[in-house]
């Protein structure tokens, strides 16, 4: 009984099978990579990560089979390796670089070091503590990405960023341990497979928390591609603004919010004037690259919680919640001047008529504010295009 449980907590066996899992592990997310309907950032990063973790794997688990310098250097030198090309894939899925020169010298710094602690003073201990050591930064660092970095809160705390990032600060402690460990207590002889407590905990832990920063890597883009399918859902494919669907349920809320608190909403209707015209003359493609100019535009000028929204061809509708007409009218006059400021030689100049209204507390329901900011729009058209009209508030019933 006592030799099979040692045979069941062989390091090498642990690290054996540990890289057999990676590679299977590695395959799946290749073909995850293959097999998303949406370009993932990033992802085929974790997949070049995760099969050179499958091949340091298999070279850890094959120490005293191979050579010192496949199994050693090279093993250690794939899997730091690895925790750095992991740690890029994550920058480029928040659509950042990383800075690669400090991490790549580092790495070359260990693989020398490791190198020296083979071939000239041999030591085991010294190998691991600057192994570990430098897995451990490697590891906190990129769980720090996860957790604080700005482009991360774009994407909200989805469970592949959640998961991800708990592994990555379990691995951190497993190494930061095994390097302290090394550093306070002579290692003598043993090495990596050596059947002793530290070894079996320690290979177990990393190999597992490896298998699981891949289902991690996994979870994360799976998150994307949902939260991206979700966003085609309900955003204008040209313009990126939001669709008519989208628009009634931000109309919906802001009537729910104006029963509720008695603060009212402001609906602006905004047209590109004569954009028939814009067409004719400069083709279909120039009248598009018009329409987004505008929403880019716009979309800086409004206010973070106003939506945009397109309603149909080259009409808009931005819904601004809790505002009086005051209000909303200041932020539709700035529209009005600086959302049609062409900066690009190949736009033709344009203009655009804004409509505006407020909401009243016996609307029937959402049309009615839009029908009386599109009636103010066709005020603004009549009076001559390129200017403001704001429709009359509708009294309360006492």
């Amino acid at each position: 009984m006592g030799s099979m449980s040692t045979y069941a907590l062989d390091p090498r066996t642990t690290v054996l099978i540990g890289s057999i899992t990676s590679g299977l592990m590695a395959l799946v997310l290749w073909l995850l990579a293959r097999a998303t309907p949406l370009p993932v950032p990033g992802l085929r990063t974790w997949v070049a990560g995760a099969w050179l973790v499958f091949v340091a794997l298999v070279l850890l688990g094959l120490r005293d089979w191979i050579t010192p310098l496949a199994s050693v250097t090279l093993g250690n030198s794939a899997l730091v390796l690895a925790y750095i090309v992991w740690l890029a894939g994550t920058h480029r899925h928040f659509g950042v670089r990383l800075r690669w020169l400090p991490w790549l010298a580092a790495w070359a710094a260990m693989v020398a070091a490791v190198t020296w602690f083979v071939y000239g003073d041999a030591s085991f201990r010294a190998r691991s503590v600057i192994v570990a050591a430098l897995c451990s930064a490697i590891s906190a660092y990129h769980a720090l990405v996860l957790l604080r970095y700005p482009q991360a809160e774009r994407f909200g705390r989805s469970l592949g960023i959640t998961l991800t990032s708990s592994w990555l600060t379990i691995l951190a402690a497993v190494y930061a341990i095994r390097a302290v460990h090394a550093a306070l207590f002579p290692q003598g002889d043993s090495g990596l497979l050596t059947q002793d407590t530290i070894q079996i905990v320690y290979t177990g832990s990393f190999t597992v928390c490896n298998l699981l920063l891949v289902i991690g890597f996994a979870t994360m883009a799976s998150d994307h591609v949902r939260a991206r399918i979700e966003e085609q859902a309900v955003r204008d494919a040209l313009t990126g603004t939001l669709n008519r669907q989208a628009l009634r349920e931000c109309l919906e809320r802001a009537r729910a919010s104006h029963k509720r608190t008695g603060q009212p909403f402001c609906v602006a209707m905004l047209d590109v004037d004569h954009f028939k015209k814009i067409n004719d003359n400069h083709g279909h493609p120039v009248g598009d690259r018009v329409l987004v100019h505008l929403c880019r535009r716009m979309a800086a000028l409004v206010r973070p919680h106003d939506a945009v929204a397109r309603y149909g061809g080259e009409e808009f509708v931005i819904v601004m919640p809790q505002t009086r007409l005051p209000e909303a009218a200041l932020v539709a006059e700035r529209i009005l001047l600086e959302a049609v400021q062409v900066d690009s030689p190949t736009l033709p100049a344009f203009t655009v008529s804004i409509g505006l209204a407020e909401s009243s507390t016996d609307d029937a329901t959402a049309d009615a504010i839009i029908t009386r900011a599109d009636a103010a729009l066709y005020q603004a058209k009549a009076r001559g295009r390129n200017r403001l009209e704001r429709a009359a508030l509708r009294l309360v019933n006492a």
